[in-house]
């Protein structure tokens, strides 16, 4: 019980620590330049542009509970987080040396609160909850990795809710791929209504990603979304998100004129391994960019030592432009941290301080959450 009280102390007092640093700490500058590709390496401003980061599944939509979309369920448990609770995000992953963030999801569809609430029609409070993430990010020196639709229909809604807007059209075909990219011009022609800096003209958006995990998106499906894309905007990045569950890309998708980078998802948990050299080796070989996108970092993927010897191959390969964890959770408001997600505590939300989330021991996490620091830190070099 003593241990326990103790560890309880130091979780108030770091929580406390924690939240003094959100609100007074210095972040870096705001990025300049856009961030180019180069063959297989990406490039800012003349030299070699590496990073490790996280993913913030929460900062334009947040949910508790991860429930299915109103469209389909007639259901949904969701909320825009405060701006207070964004910057807190951005200011934590600074603090713990992130470079680049991936917003899951920019693409919201399905719900009253979603960019897209109904086929055609656009929510202005989502989109400037968007524009505040954007300027955000930018303050706190982050570049965005930012997704446009999911596999998942979760509370952002996902590939699901345009066939269903179609009586069950398929995804890949049309007129649901003219939904899509309709979805994608309106996102991508957005003027800030916080900064007035047009989306295609934000050096602090790293790139535009196709999907999240749909992993049976047929080549030419991805051709098209990704010469779209690139069309619409012709500055940033092009992300093809097809992580292909453990399988390698192939070479068409490696083909792709218009996709910049592509991505892998490592879960030992999920039976995903980290197969990092050959991953990346296929991709570099074909001239493009290889990005570890998610990996677990919790006790259920991987213990502190492999962790560690992850990251270090991460480092030492030039292939590999830079990774993000799954996935980083912040303060919801002074002094209380975000809810733990979904799934009985097995979402892999990392606390930076540490707390117990039923999956993971809150010393055990902070531990690791160093680990990450420290590594994000040898990615970023010298600033």
């Amino acid at each position: 019980m003593r241990i326990l009280c103790r560890f309880v102390a130091l979780g108030a007092i770091l929580l406390l620590s924690s939240n003094a640093f959100a609100q007074t700490g210095k972040a870096s500058a705001k990025p300049s330049g856009f961030v180019t590709r180069s063959r297989s390496r990406l490039v800012l401003n003349g030299k070699p542009f590496r990073f490790a980061g996280a993913n913030l599944d929460n900062v334009n939509l947040a949910s508790n509970r991860y429930s299915l979309v109103i469209s389909i369920t007639g259901k949904i448990d969701a909320y825009y987080p405060s701006h207070w609770a964004i910057d807190d995000a951005f200011e934590t992953l600074h603090k713990m040396g992130g470079t680049v963030a991936r917003v899951y999801s920019a693409g919201t569809q399905g719900s009253p609160l979603a960019i897209e609430p109904e086929l055609g029609v656009f929510n202005e409070d989502a989109l400037k909850q968007l524009d505040y993430i954007v300027k955000s990010a930018g303050d706190h020196g982050i570049r965005l990795d930012l997704c446009l639709v999911s596999q998942q229909d979760y509370y952002v809604g996902g590939r699901d809710v345009f066939s269903h807007w179609r009586n069950g059209a398929n995804f890949f075909e049309e007129p649901v791929v003219s939904d899509f990219e309709q979805f994608i011009h309106k996102v991508l022609t957005r003027v800030n209504s916080y900064t007035g800096v047009a989306y295609k003209d934000e050096p602090a958006i790293l790139g535009w990603e196709t999907d999240n995990e749909i992993r049976d998106s047929p080549v030419a499906w991805e051709n098209r979304i990704c010469s779209y894309i690139k069309k619409v905007d012709p500055n940033h990045l092009v992300i093809n998100g097809n992580d292909g569950e453990g399988r390698m890309t192939t070479p068409q998708q490696l083909a792709e004129p218009d996709a910049d980078i592509f991505v892998k998802h490592y879960y030992e948990h999920w039976k995903m391994p980290w197969k990092l050299a050959a991953d990346a080796a296929a991709v570099a070989k074909a001239g493009k960019v290889f990005m570890v996108e998610e990996f677990g970092w919790d006790r259920s993927n991987t213990n502190v030592a492999d962790l560690t010897a992850h990251l270090a191959a991460v480092e030492k390969n030039p292939d590999v432009a830079g990774d993000m964890y799954w996935a980083l959770r912040a303060h919801i408001e002074p002094g209380k941290l975000f809810p733990i997600p979904g799934e009985g505590g097995e979402w892999w939300a990392l606390y930076f301080d540490g707390l117990y989330t039923g999956e993971n021991a809150a010393a055990d996490m902070h531990q690791r959450a160093l680990v990450l620091q420290a590594h994000a830190r040898r990615m970023a070099g010298p600033q």
